[in-house]
């Protein structure tokens, strides 16, 4: 695995630039620039990096949202975004990290944008749709900065056609489907204890019990390819005991030329974002998973995003209540 980071530099993202107005734009809330009682969609189009949607919501701007609602059923082919608004009416304003894209057919992908006022385009999925959503999940912070927002949001799309809508039909997911690809996952943040959880497990379904190990993988891997590509020491642990010492052994090795090279601090503050991987298990016990991961995960250093395909068969344990890698064959 830690091959990949050698080729890191090779995946640099270069986002199409295309304009598309979209028919309309709602807010969760707006700064107004020039007085409007409705929030004006020309300011994220109009070329000017000092206009734009700025949040005027409660607290540092997390969970604001900024929609667009198309003339028709659509397929987006890229969305162009600049990061934050710089100076005009409101002096400073943050940039955002974290956010999550939704479309109408309830479908939802999350990426991290760069703290930067580059232009940026993350890779956007091909669902069909009337309408798209960008919902704040977190912001860089600034000291004393009370609001957030974006300068520029250019959508690309081009009307669905029969043959597009009558595949889409044909691909959607079946019930029985478990994988998943860039959802967001609600943790019940109240612990339960080792009898309850062994009590609702035996009350699940099949298809229950895979969803609830879904939502715990998709943290476990969030925070692996973090770890891994951060070189953070917590990356060996993950592992499982037998596998421990190699790894540490192979990690410290791949630290120490990092650090002749004098390059460890590029990787240490890399942003990683997993929302483009997909998760599939292939058998399930209480102690015991293995499962496909494929897609992509995002690495962003240098300001730039850089994208790294995945597709690898994980052998999972659990020790100690924890899941640990036992196993990873990459194809």
């Amino acid at each position: 695995m830690l091959r990949k980071l050698i080729f890191l530099v090779f995946f640099l993202c270069i986002p199409s630039i295309v304009l598309a107005q979209p028919f309309h734009v709602r807010t969760s809330s707006f700064v107004s620039i020039d007085g409007e009682t409705v929030f004006d969609s020309s300011y994220l189009t109009d070329g000017n990096s000092t206009t734009g949607w700025i949040e005027d919501g409660e607290g540092s701007g997390a969970g604001e949202w900024v929609q667009f609602f198309f003339p028709a059923q659509v397929i987006v082919d890229s969305v162009e975004i600049v990061n934050g608004v710089a100076g005009g009416k409101m002096g400073k304003v943050n940039r955002i990290k974290d956010v999550s894209v939704s479309f109408s057919g309830g479908q939802r992908q999350e990426f991290t944008l760069i703290d930067s006022d580059i232009k940026q385009g993350p890779r956007i999925r091909k669902f069909p749709t009337t309408s798209l959503g960008i919902k704040v999940r977190s912001v860089y912070q600034q000291k004393n900065v009370d609001y957030a927002g974006l300068a520029e949001v250019v959508i690309k799309y081009h009307r669905i056609t029969p043959e597009e809508l009558a595949a889409a039909a044909a691909t959607e997911k079946d019930p029985l489907d478990t994988s998943v690809a860039g959802e967001a996952v609600v943790l019940n943040t109240r612990k339960m204890s080792v009898e309850e959880k062994q009590a609702l497990y035996q009350k699940m379904s099949e298809l229950e019990k895979k969803k609830v190990v879904l939502d715990e993988l998709k943290a476990f891997f969030d925070k692996f390819y973090s770890n891994f590509v951060t070189i953070n020491e917590e990356y060996p642990r993950m592992h499982t005991q037998d596998k421990f010492m190699l790894e540490s052994s192979t990690f410290e090795s791949f630290r120490d030329m990092l650090v002749r090279r004098g390059v460890l601090e590029k990787y240490q503050q890399a942003v990683v974002s997993t929302s483009g991987l997909r998760y599939s298990i292939r058998t399930l016990t209480p102690s015991e998973v293995e499962l496909w991961v494929k897609g992509e995960y995002t690495v962003i250093y240098d300001m730039q995003p850089h994208q790294i395909k995945e597709n690898s068969l994980f052998h999972l344990k659990k020790e100690y209540g924890e899941w640990k890698v036992k196993n990873k064959t990459e194809f």
